[in-house]
């Protein structure tokens, strides 16, 4: 887990990109298709920017992944500073049960352990505290910071920009484009702590390019991000939902001695799932 990142789909997700097989991407959407000009494509770009204004932002994300003739949905919500440093967010992963929550302060996330890892290390909190960059705090679980990562990819977008026209979100009239993001691109115009060379990862399996879906609405604030990956029998869809809050994301991490810190995202995602 992380709370800042670029590609942070969960453990199935992160098999598609560590199988050594080609990936191929696909848009998602449909309807008559028109040419939208070079103002729109800026307006794609400076998505992020059009929401930073808002003191915290409310962002939700839906993805299934479908392999070997078996189909999972993770969902999460999060309410987080518009950098998206500092927020809280909630994870519910295939299967039911109850929603995992969390809490991410700077580059430190933190989650309630199991009642058998608290017992185990006689705190009720475990930690991980990553270094942007590092191996360690990519292709892990999800957190509320991934919507945030995907809004970040939006200055990347490149070439021509498809209008399909119009739809409401969450009762808020859009407009539909679609554009292909350069992941490097994207990457390379990404806070310096977001970086950390996944888009080059992508690259070795083929994958330079990503069709996004996007919403905006009038004004110019990106509320909806829907794509899908190929990748031979797996494949995913992902919706992500956006609007600016008036509530600022105020954070108070737990105390330290109340918190078992682990040296992978894994060792926390278990310890917070473990019956």
């Amino acid at each position: 887990m992380r709370i800042n990142g670029f590609v942070v789909h969960g453990a199935v997700t992160a098999a598609v990109f560590t199988s050594g097989i080609g990936a191929a991407v696909v848009g998602a959407g449909g309807g008559s298709v028109t040419l939208a000009g070079p103002r729109v494509l800026r307006l794609i770009q400076n998505a992020p920017a059009a929401l930073s204004s808002f003191p915290a932002l409310d962002m939700s994300m839906k993805f299934t992944v479908h392999a070997n003739g078996h189909s999972g949905t993770v969902t999460e919500a999060a309410h987080l500073s518009s950098d998206g440093k500092t927020g809280t967010f909630a994870v519910r992963m295939p299967g039911g049960g109850n929603a995992l929550s969390g809490l991410g302060v700077n580059n430190t996330v933190y989650m309630r352990a199991s009642p058998q890892a608290a017992a185990m290390f006689g705190k009720p909190w475990v930690g991980f505290s990553f270094t942007p960059g590092s191996s360690a705090s990519s292709t892990q679980a999800p957190t509320g910071s991934d919507a945030m990562s995907y809004l970040q990819l939006m200055p990347g977008a490149t070439g021509e920009v498809q209008q399909f026209g119009h739809d409401k979100i969450s009762g808020v009239r859009t407009t539909h484009y679609r554009v292909d993001v350069d992941l490097l691109k994207a990457e390379q115009r990404m806070p310096a702590e977001l970086q950390h060379a996944s888009a080059g990862q992508l690259e070795q399996l083929g994958l330079k390019t990503l069709p996004i879906d996007v919403w905006l609405d009038a004004q110019n604030r990106i509320r909806q991000e829907k794509f899908s990956f190929h990748a031979q029998d797996v494949s995913m869809d992902c919706v992500v939902l956006i609007s600016g809050s008036a509530k600022p994301a105020r954070v108070t991490p737990p105390p330290a001695a109340s918190v078992h810190f682990v040296s992978t995202a894994a060792e926390l995602f278990q310890d917070a799932t473990q019956p």
